[in-house]
């Protein structure tokens, strides 16, 4: 190989060197720009996230301060009122209670005085899914569906039979948690459906208090939402096989084809409904003779 050959070889591999070197400093260079790319994106949702926790934050303060200013005024207006009518009572005569104990004005609690006379609040613990899919707002009306375990009629040893109903009809909402005013806000539905349970305060008979608590004792409670243009209430039937049966055949025409059981128990309660129809007492009426 002589001289020229070996600068030739030289020549190339000083060029081969050079472009390994190149490569090899791109490639560091595209890795760091992907890392920093990435690194920014990260940080700019950080970013947002936060604006949007912040805004949330401030516009849930705002309200509450603004219902907060309403409820002491409420208090204040009611206080006037009561002094008022102390102040026109005859001299010596001090207002008293039903146990005959001198009263005292009290300023009334924030949340005690949304609540509507003749009601008590209470609160469930229910599922964000069997709440609406946590789209229940403070101010919404609802029905209360139950499923029960409900024993058995013939035999209690038995296993208990599993029926769903409506149980009360056109129930208030007073709170989500711990908000007490409606929110129109997307936000606070998203964290209530991400959300595995809520607390539902409701405004309720003091009977239904009791039977609320019994029946979520042995079953499961649901809400379903009602339009607010709509307060009446409704006869409805206890969702069972038969119940099932005769709306899918009276509504679509469509006949269930029920299991063997179901069928036996449904015309087994109909001929003990016969059987008791026909050991009634009666009384048979004559005249000149002839049964009328």
């Amino acid at each position: 190989m002589n001289i020229e050959n070996k600068k030739q070889f030289a020549t190339i591999l000083l060029a081969v060197g050079l472009g390994l070197v190149a490569a090899f400093l791109m490639s560091q260079y595209v890795k760091g720009s992907i890392e920093s790319q990435t690194k920014a994106l990260a940080q700019d949702y950080e970013k947002k996230s936060q604006a949007q926790t912040a805004a949330l934050r401030k516009e849930m303060e705002i309200k509450n301060r603004e219902l907060h200013k309403q409820m002491q005024a409420m208090a204040q207006q009611q206080q006037k009122a009561l002094q008022a009518q102390l102040a026109n009572l005859p001299k010596g005569e001090v207002a008293k209670s039903a146990a005959g104990m001198p009263t005292q004005i009290v300023d009334s609690t924030v949340f005690a005085s949304i609540t509507p006379p003749g009601k008590r609040a209470m609160t469930i613990l229910i599922d964000s899914l069997s709440a609406v899919g946590g789209l229940i707002n403070p101010g919404d009306y609802v029905d209360i569906l139950a499923d029960l375990q409900v024993p058995h009629p013939q035999d209690p040893l038995e296993k208990p039979l599993e029926v769903t109903s409506v149980l009360f009809q056109n129930i208030q909402v007073l709170a989500v948690n711990s908000n007490f005013k409606p929110v129109g806000s997307a936000l606070v539905y998203q964290q209530q459906q991400k959300s595995r349970d809520l607390n539902v305060t409701i405004a309720v008979a003091p009977e239904e208090a009791g039977l609320i608590t019994f029946s979520q004792k042995y079953g499961k409670l649901k809400l379903a939402l009602r339009s607010p243009a709509e307060k009446d209430t409704k006869a409805l039937q206890v969702a069972a096989w038969d119940s099932l049966s005769d709306y899918v055949l009276d509504k679509q025409g469509t006949e269930l084809n029920l299991p063997k059981q179901k069928k036996a128990e449904r015309r087994e309660s109909v001929e003990v409904e016969e059987v008791e129809a026909d050991d009634l007492p009666f009384v048979q009426i004559f005249r000149g003779g002839a049964e009328l």
